[in-house]
């Protein structure tokens, strides 16, 4: 019993239940705010006129930002806002819209150039959330009244914040969220999102089930900031970028990474980053000084200025800025700036994350070095990280989001083409007409081996809009009727030029249409030009021992790691001429093209390339390093083939033992996989597949199979 209490009192110490500075700003501000309900909610969410945002960036917008700041946004480098924050009640009822008047003019202002306008509900304090989910009705009520604020007022989604949801009531929170989520994507005409504001540390939380909500949701806005907070003990980076002996294990890195590691799909996780940090009274100036006061926030421009004038420093530790001032008593500031920002995004890209957001939009007032470094991080413009799917398939259905769940927009017809320039999983994101609306849409294609609706091609021509929006017509001329339009940064297929005019594929009913390309477009003649080949290689297979003269194949397992499709220029690339040569499958003696499907990005491929043994007097043992190559770009590092080769005079191979066909009495079709030592590893009946040495360890196996007809040998080369 004693035990029991005491790690139920270690558990309580340990969690991390200080109010977030959501929490702490909303009550701070709420005296200025006025409640009621906004009226003129007069756009519709259109186009987005500006491509090219290669992530989403969803920014909190809180109630008390003036309207006077809306104008320094710049709203192509955002792709939601979510405005700050309707009060649920513990019965499920919901309070009004603080400031109504600020969200009709967000609300119009963002849907006039495509961005997606949310509304955050927020519950806070864990008594407050404990009422509401243990009770059925109240859950029932709250969703009731959330989806009628959303047909209400037209909004694209919801934002829910409650803080902080405890372990008891992990399984009505599970429960909540999913009856939530299904009515948001099912209820509407159209499909509305849900994001969740989660804290960063997972093992803080255990209420939270970071897994089941983020495969409810359409993201978790998870809140990488607050690591150190306006009530600690030392003060500290608020969002420190890495982890560190110094600072310990908690951090920006660490959060996502553990997130990534309990089973969260990256693609639904929104990096928080914050626009503020915090002021502390402390004991010194050094670093890991002690508090003597309760932390004030700060917003960046402020922290800005204050670091001009007292010193901006920088800790390596973090990779954040802080600065330090003597005022009555020390002071330490932590906060985040481009520098460390950049740090952070580039961690987003590396884990592959559905994007990044802040807390929160206009606390930078008008400085422009959050928005430019945004720019620079997550703004993608063609030609870069663009390539060209093609459809290997009938009636291929192209829809609103990367799952089946998401609504069907329209249905591709085998060999069309489009322009990609993301993927989710095998989803391939492609530009879709900005009039018929969205303008990106989603495409499966499979994942290459067993289900291949799509492969790429790198030789069509493409078109860039450069015009912020372009007529579509039905002929090479301004005389034709328009079909639709597309808008600047959007990129298409072009199948052929009359005159001044391209005609380009399109992913809608409209099948082709012309555009005037030579003063709105920007003409590209091979995508592939502009983008890195790069690839996984898993393992690498073909023959140990073979006779003078014999052709034999070479299979190659990868995943397509780059932005460039695997065709057959892309091959086998051997540092000298090689007497493997095969004159009709190689381009030269020191190049052996590929074959089989054209692996897109993100997909998986099993590449094969034709080689024959030379006609030699004596037994020679064949050793070759290679590279993999697609013209002059290397895609991988340096590995070896190596090829026992017999003469014809010397007769049957001498075989190991493991290799001699007496121990096979039948030839039914079956495989044998031995170590270098002759240790028998694995055995099977039936075909050998790749998939059933996945979990091997890096090394040379050596593989005897059965194809019903006669024993097979062949050397396995694991690279992974």
């Amino acid at each position: 019993m004693l035990k029991k209490i005491f790690l139920f009192l270690f558990l309580l110490l340990n969690l991390k239940l200080f109010p977030s500075i959501h929490q702490d700003e909303y009550f701070l501000n709420l005296k200025s705010a006025y409640f009621g309900s906004p009226t003129n909610l007069s756009e519709k969410l259109v186009d987005k006129k500006e491509k090219g945002l290669h992530y989403n960036y969803y920014g909190y917008l809180p109630y008390w930002i003036d309207t006077l700041y809306y104008s320094n946004f710049q709203y192509e480098l955002l792709t939601h806002i979510s405005y700050f924050s309707v009060n649920v009640n513990t019965d499920g009822s919901c309070g009004l819209i603080p400031n109504p008047s600020y969200f009709t003019k967000i609300y119009n202002e963002s849907h006039k150039r495509g961005i997606r306008i949310h509304l955050t509900f927020t519950l806070f304090g864990t008594t407050s959330v404990s009422t509401l989910l243990n009770s059925k009705s109240s859950r029932e009520n709250c969703i009731s009244n959330i989806l009628n604020y959303v047909d209400l007022y037209n909004l694209d989604g919801v934002n829910l914040d409650f803080e902080f949801v405890s372990s008891s009531l992990r399984d009505s929170f599970n429960l909540f969220i999913m009856q939530l989520a299904d009515s948001l994507h099912n209820r509407f005409s159209t499909r509305r999102e849900l994001y969740i504001a989660v804290p960063p540390v997972y093992q803080w939380y255990p209420g939270y089930d970071y897994y089941s909500i983020s495969s409810f949701s359409d993201g978790l806005f998870v809140m990488c900031y607050d690591y150190h907070w306006s009530g600690s003990s030392e003060a500290g980076p608020v969002s420190p970028t890495f982890n560190s002996t110094f600072w310990g294990y908690y951090a920006f890195n660490t959060s996502i990474s553990d997130l990534i590691g309990i089973g969260v799909d990256p693609s639904k996780i929104i990096a928080g980053i914050p626009y503020y940090g915090y002021d502390w009274p402390t004991e010194s100036d050094t670093l890991k000084s002690k508090t003597i006061g309760t932390g004030s926030s700060v917003i960046f421009k402020n922290a800005k200025n204050n670091a001009s004038i007292y010193g901006r420093k920088f800790d390596e530790y973090s990779k954040v800025p802080y600065y330090t001032y003597l005022s009555t008593n020390y002071h330490q500031c932590f906060y985040d700036d481009s520098a460390s920002i950049r740090y952070k995004l580039g961690i987003v890209k590396d884990k592959k994350l559905q994007g990044a957001g802040c807390w929160a939009l206009g606390y930078d007032d008008g400085a422009i070095d959050l928005w430019s470094v945004l720019r620079e991080e997550l703004f993608l413009t063609a030609p870069l990280k663009h390539f060209v799917v093609k459809v290997n398939t009938t009636n291929l259905n192209i829809r609103t989001g990367p799952s089946t769940s998401y609504d069907i927009l329209n249905v591709s017809n085998y060999g069309e083409t489009f322009v990609a320039f993301d993927y989710d999983g095998y989803w391939y994101k492609i530009y879709y007409p900005s009039a018929s609306f969205p303008y990106y849409a989603y495409i499966y294609g499979g994942d290459g081996l067993n289900i291949k609706y799509l492969e790429g091609d790198n030789f069509f021509k493409v078109a860039r809009i450069t015009a912020s929006l372009l007529n579509v017509r039905s002929g090479a001329s301004t005389t034709y009727p328009i079909l639709t339009q597309v808008s600047y940064n959007q990129v298409f297929v072009v199948d052929s030029f009359t005159g001044d005019w391209a005609r380009i594929i399109l992913p809608d009913s409209n099948r082709t249409g012309f555009i005037y390309y030579t003063s709105y477009a920007q003409i590209f003649d091979n995508l592939s030009s502009f983008n890195d080949c790069e690839v996984f290689v898993d393992s690498l297979i073909y023959p140990d021992t073979l006779f003078s003269g014999d052709s034999f194949e070479v299979k190659l397992y990868l995943k397509n790691t780059g932005y460039v499709s695997l065709d057959s220029i892309f091959g086998i690339s051997f540092l000298e001429k090689s007497l493997f040569y095969y004159e009709t499958f190689w381009s030269d003696s020191g190049f052996a093209k590929s074959y089989g499907n054209n692996t897109l990005p993100g997909q998986n491929g099993i590449k094969t390339f034709y080689f024959k043994a030379p006609f030699i007097l004596n037994d020679s043992l064949l050793s070759y390093d290679v590279v993999l190559k697609r013209n002059d770009d290397t895609s991988s590092n340096y590995f070896n083939i190596k090829i026992y080769v017999k003469s014809k005079s010397s007769g049957k191979v001498e075989d190991d033992k493991i290799f001699c066909e007496e121990n096979f009495k039948t030839l039914r079709k079956f495989y044998h996989v031995y170590d270098l030592t002759g240790r028998l590893i694995k055995k099977g009946d039936g075909e050998f597949n790749i998939t059933d040495v996945k979990k091997f360890s890096t090394g040379v196996y050596f593989l005897i199979f059965s194809d019903g007809d006669k024993i097979n040998r062949k050397k396995i080369i694991m690279l992974k």
